[in-house]
C-alpha cells in the first residue's frame, strides 16, 4: 500500500479516528485547516460504508486510543497511519510543537517505526537547516540522482544539469534530449511535455536556468494528470505521485512540497529561491477538494507514474497513456497544465 493514502473502506473507521487521536491532544481539536483538508479526503472516499454514501453528512468521528487501532488495523496499515499523521502535521501553520510532541507518542504507541516523523519534529522547533537536510538525505530525487550517477555513469552528465539549473553554463547532452521532444508526433505524451514548457517558458533540463533533469520527471506527471503549475497544482501533482507510489521516498517528496506551499518552512530548492512558495495554500478556496481528488486519483493509477522511463513513452498519445497508465478523469475541477 502506498504511503499516502486511503485503507478499504471496512478499515476507515478505525484509520480515521486513529488519526485524530493523533493529532489531538487531550481538550484540543484539529486546526481548521486540517479539518477542512480531512472533510474533504472523507467526501472525495465516500461510498463501501453503510451510512457514508454521497450527500449523507459525515459520521461524527470518535478518537481512537493507540492500543486499539493498533489492534484494529493491519501493519501496512498502521504504516500508512504513520504517514498520514505526518502530513496533517504538517498541513497545520504553524505547527504546535505541542501537537507534534503528542503525535509522536502515539504513533510510538502504534509501533511504528517512522523516521518520516522528525521532519515534523524539526518544523515544530523552527530547525530549518536539519529540516532541508532531512528533506535532501530522505528524498526520492536524491535517491535517483545517486542510482543514474554512481551505477548507470551519469555523474558529470548529472552535475553539469544541476550546474546549469544555477546558469552556470550548460549540459547540450541533456538539454538536446528535451528540446527533441518537439519532434515527437502531435498528441503524444512527449510533445505534449514540450507544449508545457514551452507554453509557461521554462528552459528545458540542459539548458542554463533549466530544472535539474531528475526533478523534471514530475513534468510529465503535471501533464499526465492535467494539474497546473500554482502552488495548488504543485500539492496536487506530488500528492498524486505520493499516493502512486509504494516508495516512502515520494511521500518525503510530497511533505517537501507542503513545507514550499502550506507552511512557509522552507522556500528554496537546492539553495535557489522558489518565486511561488507561499503559506496556507490549503486555505485557498477549492485547494482541499483538489487535493482530496488527486489522491483518489493516485488510487487508481496502475503504476508508479513518477518512477517510468518517461522517455519511452514518448510517442504514445497522451490520451493511450492515460488509458495505459490508469489516470482517472478529475473529479473537482482546477487549473490544468495549460493554465
Amino acid at each position: 500500500m502506498p504511503g499516502l493514502n486511503v485503507p478499504p473502506p471496512e478499515r476507515r473507521g478505525p484509520f480515521v479516528g486513529g488519526l485524530v487521536a493523533a493529532l489531538c491532544p487531550p481538550g484540543r481539536a484539529l486546526a481548521p485547516v486540517q479539518q477542512s483538508v480531512l472533510d474533504a479526503i472523507r467526501t472525495a472516499f465516500r461510498g463501501g460504508v453503510e451510512g457514508d454514501g454521497p450527500g449523507a453528512p459525515l459520521p461524527a468521528v470518535e478518537p481512537l486510543a493507540a492500543a486499539d487501532a493498533a489492534a484494529a488495523l493491519s501493519a501496512t496499515e498502521l504504516d500508512l497511519l504513520a504517514h498520514a499523521v505526518a502530513a496533517f502535521e504538517l498541513i497545520a501553520h504553524p505547527l504546535d510543537p505541542e501537537v507534534e510532541h503528542h503525535a509522536a507518542r502515539y504513533v510510538a504507541q502504534l509501533g511504528v517505526r517512522a523516521p518520516e516523523l522528525s521532519i515534523c519534529r524539526e518544523t515544530a522547533r523552527g530547525e530549518l537547516a536539519l529540516l532541508h537536510a532531512d528533506f535532501i538525505r530522505h528524498s526520492w530525487t536524491t535517491e535517483v540522482t545517486l542510482h543514474e550517477g554512481f551505477l548507470h555513469g551519469r555523474l558529470l552528465e548529472l552535475a553539469r544539469s544541476k550546474a546549469a539549473y544555477y546558469g552556470v553554463g550548460g549540459e547540450r547532452h541533456v538539454a538536446r534530449r528535451w528540446e527533441a521532444l518537439r519532434d515527437r508526433p502531435t498528441g503524444s505524451w512527449g510533445r505534449t511535455v514540450a507544449d508545457f514548457y514551452e507554453r509557461h517558458r521554462f528552459p528545458f533540463p540542459g539548458e542554463p536556468h533549466g530544472i535539474y533533469e531528475v526533478g523534471a520527471a514530475h513534468d510529465w506527471v503535471h501533464v499526465l494528470c492535467d494539474y497546473g503549475t500554482d502552488p495548488e497544482g504543485e500539492i496536487e501533482v506530488f500528492g498524486f505521485i505520493a499516493g502512486a507510489s509504494d516508495d516512502p521516498r515520494a511521500f518525503v517528496n510530497f511533505a517537501f512540497t507542503l513545507a514550499l506551499f502550506q507552511n512557509a518552512t522552507i522556500d528554496t530548492v537546492g539553495g535557489k529561491k522558489v518565486a511561488i512558495a507561499r503559506a496556507d495554500t490549503l486555505s485557498e478556496p477549492g485547494a482541499t477538494a483538489r487535493f482530496a481528488d488527486a489522491l483518489r486519483r493516485s488510487m487508481d493509477a496502475t503504476a508508479d507514474v513518477i518512477a517510468l522511463d518517461h522517455f519511452a513513452y514518448a510517442d504514445l498519445p497522451l490520451d493511450e497513456a492515460r488509458a495505459r497508465f490508469g489516470i482517472a478523469a478529475k473529479g473537482v475541477p482546477g487549473p490544468g497544465w495549460r493554465d
